[in-house]
């Protein structure tokens, strides 16, 4: 005969997982696009997103290519091109003042 075994704490944790839909606390909220940084973006976010066409990179200055093919980052749905795979860290400490390097660097804007 099969001896049974009880867990006492199954039905209640079983009722409080049916309680309705889980409330996100504030670190767990979805940002916000107008804030979200993105650092490697898939290809539909980049498609999605407004391209700066920055000729230097704005965290170092360089040309845009002169170290190989563009590394993009997103931030306030912007696409924003950096010239090497350790820039987007640089960018994320501060994405606003880069940001705004970036859209001063443009073909237009000169």
């Amino acid at each position: 005969m099969s001896k049974r075994t009880s867990l006492p704490g199954l039905p209640l944790l079983l009722l409080a997982s049916c309680n309705g839909p889980v409330q996100k606390s504030a670190s767990q909220a979805v940002p916000s696009p107008d804030t979200m940084l993105v650092l490697k973006p898939t290809p539909a976010q980049l498609a999605a997103a407004r391209p700066v066409h920055n000729l230097h990179c704005p965290t170092d200055g360089e040309v845009i290519g002169s170290m190989g093919p563009a590394i993009p980052v997103i931030y306030k749905g912007r696409e924003v091109d950096l010239c090497c795979p350790n820039c987007p860290v640089e960018f994320a400490a501060d994405p606003d003042r880069y940001l705004a390097v970036a859209m001063a660097d443009t073909a237009a804007g000169k």
